[in-house]
């Protein structure tokens, strides 16, 4: 019995030694297993939700979404872009023929003149004084020759006598008339008919030849100068199409080429070219303008915007839209530009007209990927 007793304590004490170290394992693979399950509920619940969301979510397109431009062809142009300014085509300075000091300033700024007329009187005493004389010795050779000429019909005299006397009268006539003409330099006069830009002299200053005295310019007849670089001497001339355009007053207008010089300037290696403008009193001298001069024509071209063409070690490139079997899918094709103009480049050879051409969303697109097209719209080569 107590042999019995002591087996059964022994058994006892294994059976816990045991069970201490299987409990530890438990309680991993118990853990392990509690996860396992919670997985299991997750993914069974999330495949749930994916088959709900699937049901209410509208039916997603295939392909990148792009945007296309129907190929046309129409007229297309390239443009020469410069800079140029306005200017009076008749706009001079009125200035002095004779040192002398002025006496008087007839006119001032914004006055209408007229070709011609006095605008100042510079001092011109000493040969009023001369004349004075010189009139008097006219007038007394006058009488003298008249009494010769008298007697001389009457057949009193001699003929040398009656040459002598119309000889003396005539010689002073010529420098009567010589003395006006330089009288009439002592009057400053205007060049041209316009308006009085600025008065730039006034009483007791002295006027010089060349030195400015007046500015006058007429508006009703106004160009705009332009310097064009020597590489374009052979490409702009008279009779060619220009825009123009004053940012500053919002006003723009079609107009021609009407002079574009043939000889290069040696300092900035510019050949200068002149635009006919039409009447406004918006437009002043000196405003400055945009030009946009056609340097090329091609009426029956195909063109496409210049930030579709891609380059590749092959070539030049665009994407055009390709449709197969009711899908669509990104096609590149090699092209060969021409001109380039307003944004647009004309294409010699590589496309055709009724080709849908990716304009939005091109990027990355490789060749043969499926696309979904979106607005299309049709291509203006104008």
């Amino acid at each position: 019995m107590k042999n019995l007793i002591h087996i059964s304590l022994a058994l006892v004490v294994m059976l816990a030694a045991c069970g201490k170290s299987k409990t530890a394992l438990d309680k991993k693979k118990d853990e392990l297993a509690s996860l396992k399950g919670e997985i299991a509920a997750l993914q069974t619940k999330a495949k749930k939700l994916e088959d709900e969301i699937a049901k209410l979510e509208p039916v997603k397109e295939s392909g990148k979404l792009v945007e296309t431009s129907e190929i046309a062809i129409g007229e297309f142009q390239s443009f020469l872009v410069i800079d140029g300014k306005a200017d009076a085509d008749q706009n001079t300075i009125a200035t002095a023929q004779v040192p002398s000091t002025v006496t008087s300033v007839l006119v001032k700024p914004g006055q209408a003149v007229s070709a011609g007329q006095a605008l100042a009187y510079l001092d011109n005493s000493t040969l009023v004084q001369s004349r004075l004389q010189l009139e008097q010795q006219v007038t007394f050779a006058t009488t003298v020759f008249e009494k010769q000429k008298r007697l001389w019909q009457k057949g009193v005299g001699t003929e040398i006598q009656y040459l002598t006397a119309k000889n003396q009268k005539e010689a002073l006539e010529k420098n009567l008339a010589t003395l006006d003409a330089q009288i009439a330099m002592y009057t400053v006069k205007a060049p041209i008919s316009g308006t009085i830009e600025s008065v730039d002299t006034k009483v007791g200053q002295i006027a010089s030849p060349g030195l400015p005295l007046f500015k006058v310019v007429n508006l009703s007849q106004m160009k705009i100068v332009a310097d064009i670089a020597e590489s374009y001497s052979g490409s702009v001339k008279i009779g060619d199409k220009a825009m123009v355009e004053f940012a500053d007053i919002h006003k723009k207008f079609d107009s021609k080429i009407t002079f574009a010089s043939k000889v290069i300037d040696p300092m900035n290696r510019t050949f200068r070219i002149e635009i006919s403008v039409p009447v406004s009193n918006e437009i002043k001298p000196n405003m400055l303008a945009k030009l946009k001069i056609v340097k090329y024509t091609n009426t029956k071209a195909i063109s496409v915007p210049t930030n579709c063409i891609q380059s590749s070690e092959d070539g030049n490139y665009v994407v055009i839209a390709e449709t197969r079997d009711g899908k669509s899918f990104a096609s590149r094709k090699t092209v060969v530009t021409g001109e380039t103009g307003d944004n647009k480049t004309e294409i010699i050879s590589g496309l055709e007209a009724g080709e849908k051409i990716v304009v939005t969303g091109y990027q990355e697109l490789n060749n043969g990927q499926e696309i979904t097209v979106t607005n299309p719209k049709v291509s203006e080569n104008k």
